[in-house]
């Protein structure tokens, strides 16, 4: 799940006009942080932290993108924590080098 939370702020950053300072700021700040945790550069603050700027994100933009970006972030720290903690340990994601072929159910 840091991966995926990974992909989905690159798109959200990228596709940001800049319009605005939460969504502007927030996604770049948010893209950052999880691109360093996910080259395991990450700190435990870093889990609050992403779950905090999501948060102050949230309600605070022009348009929906911001709301957007932010509500994935939140519920991926909410509910997959102990897969940012385990990269803090030095385990990488779980299906990171898994092959296709033995995620397919025959």
């Amino acid at each position: 799940m840091v991966k995926f939370a990974l992909r989905i702020m690159k798109f959200y950053q990228h596709e940001s006009c800049g319009w605005c300072i939460p969504c502007r700021e927030g996604t770049d700040w948010l893209k950052k942080t999880l691109t360093r945790f996910h080259a395991r550069g990450g700190v435990e603050k870093d889990i609050d932290n992403i779950r905090y700027l999501s948060e102050n994100m949230l309600g605070r933009t022009f348009c929906p993108l911001g709301d957007a970006a932010a509500m994935p972030m939140i519920s991926i720290v909410k509910k997959f924590r102990r897969e940012f903690e385990d990269h803090l340990d030095g385990r990488p994601c779980p299906f990171e080098k898994a092959d296709v072929a033995e995620l397919v159910v025959a």
